[in-house]
């Protein structure tokens, strides 16, 4: 089970390791701690939280300083960077985790044994990070007319914001103008009724702060685009979740294979998708010069390159 809610971790893009979680739940909630109270407070032996402790250290997740009232204790704190983890963990990977555990103990009664049991077997049929995983997946909903406004306005943030308002996925160098009109996703939702057009938000009717277009293109094969992230969320891991959410929500739905495309010259975007399993196929697809609909380009050697992954089956 510490593996699966590691698992889950991952999939929202935060890198802690298994069974480190109540280590820095209790410095979040309490507030720097000696090694000793951690260890009473976790039920574990000094030795071992002490080496605990190092792989957070070293993770720059936790740092150690001597006790100004006392030179012989050694304090425990949780670093900018644990902050950051932990408060994302209490945003997503905990009430995902939670949203698993009541799955696999509904309706489960009498004797505490009998129970164990039930437990027992509703993780061999399908285990805690699976169940996360379609649950996080459950959370991308179908993007209605009344969300085109917001939608249009994120992707341009995104794509083509100003320095100010854009992050690191920013395309402005090479294209210029906006990414995305209502009136062409408009057209394009019409044009393509098969494909999903996906909202992601904090919380049903929350904040909007992801989308992503989702098509299937026969065979098992589907096609991913538009995936957009807030600009002031981008560097916190949030893409990655939503990538993950959008595969998993393709496997729920027995695709397969993803295609994606990228333009050329965007290396550091291509090297993300490489980093999450996407590799390029050799083939290219034309940008669509002389279309001022999609923004005007500001060099002349512009193209689109085809990558893809292998999802593998619903239980991957």
């Amino acid at each position: 089970m510490l593996e699966d809610v590691n698992q889950v971790s991952q999939l929202a893009g935060i890198a802690i390791p298994p069974g480190k979680h109540p280590l820095l739940a209790i410095l979040s909630k309490r507030g720097p701690q000696t090694v000793g109270e951690l260890a009473r407070a976790t039920g574990s032996r000094q030795p071992v939280t002490t080496r605990n402790i190092g792989k957070l250290i070293a993770l720059d997740l936790v740092e150690l300083n001597r006790s100004s009232a006392d030179g012989r204790s050694r304090i425990v704190s949780l670093t900018p960077a644990g902050k950051r983890a932990i408060d994302r963990s209490r945003e997503t990977v905990w009430p995902l985790v939670e949203s698993a555990v009541r799955q696999v103990v509904e309706g489960l009664s009498g004797p505490l044994l009998s129970q164990l049991d039930g437990i027992e077997q509703a993780l061999a049929e399908r285990s805690l990070a699976k169940r996360a995983a379609a649950i996080a997946a459950a959370g991308l909903l179908p993007a209605n007319d009344a969300d085109v406004p917001s939608i249009v306005a994120l992707m341009n943030r995104a794509y083509r914001g100003s320095a100010a308002a854009s992050g690191w996925t920013t395309e402005t160098e090479y294209i210029k103008g906006d990414r995305m009109t209502e009136s062409l996703l408009r057209a394009d939702m019409s044009a393509k009724p098969a494909g999903s057009l996906l909202t992601w938000r904090d919380a049903p009717g929350g904040l909007l702060k992801g989308c992503v277009w989702l098509e299937p293109l026969g065979s098992d094969v589907w096609y991913l685009g538009l995936l957009a992230i807030e600009p002031q969320r981008q560097n916190g891991g949030h893409g990655r979740t939503l990538l993950a959410c959008a595969e998993q929500w393709v496997r729920e739905r027995g695709g397969r294979r993803i295609r994606i495309t990228v333009v050329n010259v965007r290396r550091p975007l291509i090297a993300w998708y490489h980093r999450r399993g996407y590799q390029e196929t050799g083939e290219t697809s034309p940008f669509p010069y002389g279309d001022d609909r999609y923004g005007t380009p500001q060099r002349e050697d512009l193209s689109f390159v085809v990558m893809a992954k292998e999802l593998g089956t619903r239980e991957a």
